[in-house]
Parts: C-alpha cells; sequence; structure tokens
C-alpha cells in the first residue's frame, strides 16, 4: 500500500472514531431537563420501526446508504439527544426511532447521516476548507470534540447542508452558518 494511501486509510480510521465517539451527525446530546424536550417514547416495535423508515426512504433522494456501502439499522430511541448515528468503521448508520417522529424528520436524520458518510469516504483535508470557505466559515474546526454536538463544526454543517439537497425536509440544524438558499449548490460535485 502507497503512503498516501495508508494516509488516507488512517485519516478515514481517525474521523470514524471521531464521528462514533462524539456522536456526530444527529446524535448531539443534549442536558437533560425542560430543554430537552419532551420525554421519549421509544418504538419498541421492529415492524414500526421498518414502516417508518419506510415512508422516510420515501423522502431522500440522489443518494442511498447502499450506494455509499452503507447498510441502516434501527433501534428504539432512548435519549432524547440521540437521533442517529453514523459508524465509518463498520460502514453503519442507526437511526433511533420514537412514536412521535414525523417522516421528514427521519428523512433528514438518515439524509444528514449519509452526509458524513460521504464526508468520511470522499472528503479530503482540501475539499473540507474548501466546503468551509464556500460558507464563509473558513477557520472553523471540522470535527466535533468528544461528547459535543456537531452543529458547531463543519462536519455537521457539511452533514446539515447535505441533508437539505436530499431529504424533503424543512428542518436544519446547523448552528455554523446559515442555511444556504439552495443547499445542493454549496456541496461538492459528487455530494449533490
Amino acid at each position: 500500500m502507497s503512503r498516501a494511501a495508508l494516509l488516507a486509510l488512517a485519516a478515514a480510521t481517525a474521523a470514524g472514531a471521531v464521528l462514533a465517539g462524539a456522536g456526530c451527525g444527529s446524535a448531539a446530546r443534549r442536558p437533560a431537563g425542560p430543554a430537552a424536550g419532551p420525554p421519549v417514547r421509544p418504538e419498541f416495535s421492529a415492524g414500526a420501526r421498518r414502516a417508518d423508515l419506510r415512508r422516510a426512504l420515501a423522502l431522500v433522494g440522489g443518494v442511498s446508504a447502499r450506494a455509499l456501502g452503507y447498510r441502516v439499522e434501527l433501534a428504539p430511541r432512548r435519549d432524547a439527544g440521540l437521533r442517529a448515528l453514523t459508524d465509518t468503521g463498520t460502514h453503519t448508520i442507526t437511526l433511533f426511532l420514537a412514536r412521535d417522529d414525523a417522516p421528514h424528520r427521519t428523512a433528514h436524520d438518515l439524509a444528514h447521516e449519509l452526509g458524513h458518510a460521504w464526508d468520511a469516504d470522499e472528503m479530503t483535508p482540501g475539499s473540507r476548507r474548501a466546503y468551509l470557505a464556500r460558507r464563509a466559515v473558513p477557520r472553523a474546526r471540522w470535527w466535533p470534540t468528544s461528547g459535543r454536538s456537531d452543529y458547531d463544526v463543519g462536519a455537521g454543517d457539511f452533514a446539515e447542508v447535505f441533508a437539505l439537497c436530499h431529504a424533503a425536509s424543512p428542518e436544519f440544524r446547523s448552528r455554523l452558518a446559515t442555511r444556504p438558499a439552495n443547499a445542493c449548490s454549496i456541496l461538492p460535485r459528487g455530494a449533490r
């Protein structure tokens, strides 16, 4: 294996550890209490979770977990602040579903995590810097620190913009930059 390939593999492995360890994507943890929102009503029925996913998939276009080499797993949500996780090491996206989730929210969560998958597999330090420049935040950090929300850093903003481009959802959770008027135009060509 070439030195460049080894460096790319090391970077992808580190990115996977950061994404999984930080609860990246829609998985940012929020403090418990009133600010955390209403109590979670986990969806324990596997059949209902599959039906929720089918409804959400109808709202996601132009990208799929399978095309990116990922599989989607479904689990009941037990933590109000943990909606989904991407594990780039095992190429798994886990959606944590609750009984009162709207299909567009699940679609957004899935598309956000697909954005992380695309980032981990396709982005380079240079393309990440170029993306941050297009978002007018060239000095922003890309990766969240452990246990912190990804909505404040480049990785989360990229995933949110990716979700806007690929999911029929009004959601936009990034706190790094404002909601773009044309999300797809901000993304690198292959991510559109």
